[in-house]
């Protein structure tokens, strides 16, 4: 589905910040409340935006991401499905994805203790061992976020920034997880809205949430697109270096592209790994040579996946609803 060029402009602005009031939209856009509210609506008629979350920096209340990619073999649909089934029912993993590519299944974890992921990862494999090529586990350290710029003739960039390694635990209360898991499900909802749900007044609901968000255990609040409906395909590369002294100058090639919107640091991870949306495969690979062009003899190797379906994807999980 094509995009006009204001309707990109206002997924830009609710995806740096879906927070933001219909009047500093207007502003930025340069359309009138009333215009801005039309579009935004038909938008989500269209499915082309499918809600707002509030991005938690999980590592703030104790728990780690843990990455798990799988490589299956001699599986038929019925067993794929029943595999995910096995997956989705426990409560830890929070993301479930159907990939093309080197892996055919990437999952996330959030845990307390890397004992709950092994325990879990031991339960699979007692039923499913027989199915799995090859594996790879990862802890992530840092997952920065970037603007959607391809949306736009002017771009920003800043960086939204995960700290998923050891840091200081913030302490929450029953109603800081209330307001984490209402905001988590719709970043747009009102103080009001907010008050009414948990018992409080809309000042008290407002002086927790900014000292959610000065602590940074709310990073940012973001926008949920179908972008398979703009006409892009979401793409994880990780680079094997020859030379790991050229990190410094890859990262500055990222941040300035406008089609990568993440980048992945992991412990167990690859030497340099990112996320971009893309509009084809001749694109990838246009990126791809660009990289090896700016950096002759310094990339060893490169696998991707490709995202082919979204079993789920929690901004606020199970496990987070037992008290932190």
């Amino acid at each position: 589905m094509k995009l006009d060029k204001k309707d990109q402009q206002l997924i830009f602005e609710l995806d740096q910040n879906s927070r933001q009031s219909i009047n500093s939209i207007a502003k930025k856009t340069k359309l009138s409340r009333d215009v801005v509210n039309y579009r935004i609506k038909q938008l989500e008629k269209k499915k082309i935006i499918n809600g707002y979350f509030a991005l938690i920096d999980f590592n703030k209340l104790g728990y780690q991401a843990i990455r798990l990619y799988l490589k299956l073999k001699n599986t038929t649909a019925e067993l794929d499905e029943e595999i995910v089934a096995h997956f989705l029912k426990e409560k830890d993993v929070f993301t479930i994805y159907q990939t093309d590519g080197k892996f055919d299944l990437a999952l996330g974890f959030l845990v307390k203790d890397l004992n709950i992921y092994q325990k879990a990862y031991e339960n699979f494999l007692k039923k499913y061992r027989h199915y799995v090529i090859s594996s790879n586990f990862s802890i992530l350290t840092k997952y920065h976020h970037y603007n959607r710029n391809y949306l736009v003739e002017k771009k920003k960039y800043n960086d939204s920034v995960l700290s998923t390694g050891s840091c200081q635990e913030y302490s929450v209360d029953e109603k800081d997880l209330q307001l984490l898991q209402e905001i988590s499900e719709n970043a747009r909802i009102t103080l009001l809205e907010l008050a009414k749900k948990m018992g409080m007044t809309a000042t008290g609901v407002k002086y927790k949430l900014k000292n959610l968000e000065k602590n940074k255990v709310i990073v940012a609040y973001k926008l949920l697109l179908d972008i398979k409906k703009i006409g892009y395909d979401y793409y994880k590369v990780d680079l094997e270096l020859e030379d790991i002294n050229i990190i410094s100058s890859l990262n500055q090639f990222i941040v300035q592209h406008p089609n990568v919107i993440y980048r992945d640091v992991a412990v167990g991870g690859s030497d340099f790994e990112f996320d971009c949306e893309l509009k084809s495969q001749e694109d990838f690979y246009r990126l791809i040579n660009e990289i090896k062009s700016l950096f002759p003899g310094k990339i060893r190797n490169y696998f991707y996946y490709k995202a082919l379906k979204i079993y789920k994807y929690s901004y606020f999980p199970e496990s987070l609803l037992q008290k932190t």
